[in-house]
């Protein structure tokens, strides 16, 4: 079990990361949008949400990051981890709000369950919808922003860190300056 999660961790979060051939900016930034949209209460929606902000980042503000990344990202949260993120992001944002929570964890665990299990696309997306906006809305929205943005700023950094050191390893070991390899293998 382990090892089977270890493998989907780095197949679904590393690879995209390490194998992208984009500058490492625009791989960083691909990150931040994924994670920042992956800790927002949208499953069903994020890999659309992500590509309406590339589209709009591209072509309204003429700048650029990685779409594969960002989408690779937003199964930071993923039907395994959705309730429990979901549950920590009302119960936050009840006490940012001063709101007593009336929602006991298998109260709503069942909930999001019967939401994940309708037929088809758009029926989820209507109860799903319906539930975050009308049955929790406000507080969710306010308790996921306060894990949303430092996770935006945080693996923006980390990635950006990370995948510089891996590059200039990589144009080490071809003998090259990094500069050089940048210029050869960048896209």
């Amino acid at each position: 079990m382990k090892r089977k999660l270890e493998n989907i961790i780095k197949e679904k979060f590393i690879n995209p990361v390490l194998h992208s051939t984009a500058p490492v900016p625009e791989v960083s930034l691909g990150v931040a949008v994924g994670v920042f949209l992956g800790l927002t209460p949208t499953v069903g929606v994020q890999m659309y949400l992500v590509a309406i902000v590339w589209t709009i980042y591209r072509y309204l503000f003429k700048k650029r990051f990685s779409l594969p990344v960002g989408v690779a990202m937003v199964w930071i949260s993923n039907p395994l981890t959705m309730v429990p993120l979901y549950y920590l992001f009302l119960l936050t944002g009840y006490w940012l709000m001063g709101t007593k929570n009336i929602l006991s964890y298998e109260l709503f665990t069942e909930k999001l369950t019967s939401i994940s299990e309708a037929d088809g696309t758009i029926e989820i997306i209507i109860k799903g919808t319906q539930f975050l906006i009308i049955d929790l809305g406000l507080p969710m929205v306010i308790g996921s922003m306060v894990f949303a943005i430092p996770g935006f700023l945080i693996s923006y950094f980390l990635s950006l860190n990370i995948l510089t050191s891996h590059r200039k390893t990589k144009a080490r070991i071809s003998g090259m300056k990094y500069e050089d390899w940048r210029a050869k293998e960048e896209k």
